[in-house]
């Protein structure tokens, strides 16, 4: 498979799993981030199809694409806040590793640029979720009236 099917493959997969995420959330804060998040994997899907639409790249195969898929097969299922926040992290780590190796192996320049851009967007998402993790981990360190 070409890095730019799977890497639409997993922004898809990401969308699915924010959406999944969000439908879970009775605080509406909380199901508002995963929503946000599935809107932002929606954008990446759109940018790659558009460069894999303009055809300005190679059908060459990358061996990162069939290692990754091993990586993100393995997820966990967890109804709790903090174990969601937790996989979701997991999920952009993964991303992150994903996107920086791609870009380095990338057949073209406007290939190698979506990549590095896609690991820069996925690290904000992973950011935003740690920062949430937190919150919920320990929230009278951000509230200590509580």
């Amino acid at each position: 498979m070409h890095p730019l099917d799977y890497a639409m493959q997993i922004e898809q997969e990401g969308k699915a799993f924010y959406l999944k995420q969000a439908s879970m959330m009775e605080d509406s804060g909380f199901r508002e981030v995963f929503e946000r998040l599935a809107e932002e994997e929606e954008k990446h899907y759109q940018l790659l199809k558009g460069i894999k639409g303009s055809g300005l790249y190679e059908t060459v195969a990358s061996t990162t694409v069939e290692r990754a898929k091993e990586l993100f097969s393995n997820s966990i299922k967890n109804p709790s806040y903090i174990a969601i926040y937790e996989q979701a992290i997991e999920f952009e780590e993964k991303s992150l590793d994903l996107y920086r190796k791609m870009a380095q192996e990338a057949s073209s320049e406007r290939e190698r640029e979506a990549f590095l851009f896609l690991e820069r967007e996925e690290e904000g998402h992973r950011a935003l979720l740690m920062r949430t993790l937190q919150w919920l981990k320990s929230p009278e360190e951000q509230y200590p009236y509580l």
